[in-house]
């Protein structure tokens, strides 16, 4: 969503250029146009290269931000040599408002395209009955290296990947013991993913 919304600013913004260009007709503004289009590109194919992980799509756009996209920051440097500091950093404090307001906008409680990948996975933990909220049937899943479930309950989002048994030991751990490196591996990367969504 915060993505869509940046394209759509950026695009109107390139239309605005557009449109001074044709009035003006100086090459100047037809260059400069490009740039801004050039800036769009890189603001789509960011989107495309992150398609499926919001939390990739968020990142990528707190970069272009932030200043920390090579590509972008080039373009912005050839856009924008001529525009005295106060101005540039005017830009780049509507820009960044514009991602705060998307995300506040965006709300945790809207559908995404997340939601719809962990309501499939529930449907098809249903499907071969478990539940996707069960943390026993987790760790049983874990324990017998059940890959495809575990994958599910992951997606599903109904339980916490460092789920703990009764002795406490968590998934993890389950995992270690039985010496199952694709397994470690998958609940690993789950459990970061986990925390860095939870970091402030």
């Amino acid at each position: 969503m915060v993505l869509k919304r940046t394209i759509l600013a950026l695009a109107a913004a390139t239309a605005v250029g557009a449109a001074q260009a044709q009035s003006k007709s100086v090459p100047d503004d037809w260059a400069t146009f490009s740039k801004l289009l050039a800036v769009v590109q890189v603001l789509v194919n960011v989107a495309a290269a992150s398609q499926d992980d919001p939390l990739a799509a968020q990142r990528a756009i707190d970069d272009l931000i932030g200043g920390r996209n090579p590509e972008a920051n080039a373009l912005a440097s050839e856009i924008f040599a001529g525009v005295p500091p106060a101005e540039r950093e005017r830009l780049l404090g509507i820009a960044r408002s514009m991602v705060a307001l998307g995300r506040k906008q965006a709300g945790p409680g809207e559908p995404g395209a997340g939601d719809a990948a962990a309501l499939q996975a529930r449907k098809d933990l249903t499907a071969i009955g478990l539940t996707y909220y069960d943390r026993g049937q987790f760790l049983e899943a874990v324990k017998r290296g059940d890959l495809v479930a575990v994958r599910l309950f992951l997606a599903g989002r109904g339980i916490d990947p460092a789920a703990k048994d009764l002795l406490g030991n968590t998934a993890l751990d389950v995992a270690r013991r039985e010496g199952n490196a694709e397994m470690i591996a998958l609940l690993s990367g789950a459990i970061a993913r986990r925390a860095s969504q939870q970091s402030p």
